[in-house]
């Protein structure tokens, strides 16, 4: 599979439903769920960009 074919799915994905069902899933508490279950399987070191990650996400989501 290309880059080109994976854009075009994308594409596809990228519904108004699908956005607006990705924005009501998106809420702070699962946010932190996911970047909890994240930083137990990254390096530590990468704790720091979860995080960022995160209060980003929670930001967009606003």
């Amino acid at each position: 599979m290309g880059l080109g074919d994976m854009v075009g799915k994308v594409k596809k994905l990228a519904t108004p439903e699908n956005i607006e069902r990705a924005k009501r899933l998106a809420t702070d508490e699962n946010v932190d769920t996911v970047a909890q279950k994240i930083k137990r399987v990254a390096p530590d070191k990468a704790d720091g960009l979860v995080d960022k990650a995160a209060e980003q996400a929670k930001k967009l989501n606003r």
